[in-house]
Order: structure tokens, then C-alpha cells, then sequence
């Protein structure tokens, strides 16, 4: 057999061969598409292999070696209006007249003692208990007034808990619709600043975490949507 022979017959091994490998990682659907095929790997100094991991793809065993879809969440929007439902105003309300209610007693006491020392002379021999009974009621208006300022901020951490829990499973509702793997709260770099203070404007910049994000990723409106909130 003549070398250009040999030659012919070895193109078409291969023109052959090409053709078994291009039917089987076509889709025989879609004569455009690759695949299916199992896994692919990459040449290198170390080899790598690109396969399907639960439909996301992976390059090794651990959960890290995966690529995951993200979304960003803007939850401030969400958290100040939830923080604004009737039951939550309600019950800062009765907690402040409850409050109110036992300080204005207080007040009024301590008003009344101070009018009662401007009609004492100084060398009143009841100016020391006049005295004493003013510091007496005044302690005790501070006493409220601490008990006031914890008891509220206590109120409102638990109703920002609150709020940010139904974030959290409006944010699990839309993630599973949109086949999301990780959300990410921010604020976006182009929002405005709300206060014109140094702690305030550092804490905002800290929360602009994306600095820069293609659309289509940010899906608070759709959360707000999913809580039933208005955009803003």
C-alpha cells in the first residue's frame, strides 16, 4: 500500500472518529447544543475537572468548589416600613402611657416641692427636709426616666427582630422562585446619604458592600412585592 494511500485512509479514521465524538456530546434534541457529557477536564499544571454538582457547577468535592448564584436584598426599605405596622405603633404607644402615666406623678411632686422650697426662708429649720424629700422624688424621676429609655429600646430591638425575621423568609420565598443561592443585604453605592454626620456616613459606606453589580441581581423589589410593601 502507497503512502498517499495509507495517508487517505488515516484522514478518514479521523473524519470518522470525529463524528462518533460529535454525536455523542451533541444533544439530540438540539443538533446547536453540547451535551450531555459528565464532566470536563481541563489540561494544566494541575488538572482540573468541571462537572454538574445538583445542578450548579463544581470543580472538587467540597461545598466551597462550587459556583453559586447571588442576589442583593436593600432590607433598610423593608425594615422601616414593617417597623411601622399597626400592632408595632400600638404597642409603642401603650408602653408610653404606661410609662408617661407614673412619670408625670413623679413630675408633679417634684414640682410641687420646689414651689414649697421658694416660700422657705434660708434659715427655715425645714429647709433641710425640704431639701431631702426634692432630692428624694428627683432620684426617683431619674430612676423612671432609666427605666422609660430601657424599656423602650427594649420594645423596639424586639419589633426589629421581628421585622428582620419576615425579611428573611420573604427573602427564602423570592431566592427559591428565582433559583438564588446566596442574598447579600447592601445599600446601593448610588443611594443617597440620609444623615450629614461622620458615624452615620461611615456606617452607610460600610453597608454599601457592592460597590458596582450588573442589574437584574438586585431583587428587592420583588421581596418587598412578596411582603406586600410599597417601593420607595
Amino acid at each position: 500500500m502507497s503512502f498517499q494511500t495509507k495517508q487517505f485512509y488515516g484522514l478518514v479514521a479521523v473524519i470518522l472518529l470525529a463524528g462518533v465524538i460529535t454525536s455523542t456530546v451533541m444533544s439530540g434534541d438540539d443538533p446547536g447544543k453540547l451535551g450531555p457529557i459528565d464532566s470536563i477536564t481541563l489540561a494544566g499544571e494541575k488538572d482540573l475537572t468541571i462537572k454538574n454538582e445538583d445542578g450548579r457547577i463544581s470543580w472538587g468535592e467540597k461545598e466551597t468548589s462550587r459556583v453559586w448564584s447571588v442576589g442583593f436584598m436593600e432590607t433598610g426599605k423593608a425594615l422601616s416600613q414593617l417597623l411601622k405596622a399597626d400592632h408595632f405603633i400600638e404597642a409603642r404607644k401603650e408602653l408610653d402611657n404606661e410609662l408617661s402615666k407614673e412619670m408625670k406623678e413623679t413630675r408633679a411632686g417634684l414640682e410641687a416641692v420646689t414651689e414649697e422650697a421658694k416660700n422657705l426662708l434660708p434659715d427655715d429649720p425645714d429647709a433641710a427636709d425640704v431639701r431631702q424629700r426634692w432630692q428624694q422624688i428627683y432620684d426617683r424621676f431619674q430612676h423612671l426616666q432609666n427605666i422609660g429609655a430601657e424599656a423602650r429600646g427594649k420594645l423596639y430591638s424586639k419589633q426589629m427582630q421581628e421585622s428582620y425575621n419576615e425579611v428573611v423568609e420573604a427573602v427564602n420565598v423570592v431566592a427559591e422562585r428565582l433559583d438564588i443561592d446566596i442574598v447579600l443585604r447592601f445599600i446601593p453605592p448610588d443611594a443617597e446619604f440620609e444623615q450629614d454626620n461622620p458615624d452615620a456616613t461611615i456606617m452607610q459606606i460600610r453597608l454599601r458592600s457592592a460597590l458596582r453589580l450588573p442589574e437584574g441581581i438586585d431583587i428587592t423589589e420583588e421581596v418587598l412585592s412578596e411582603l406586600g410593601l410599597d417601593s420607595q
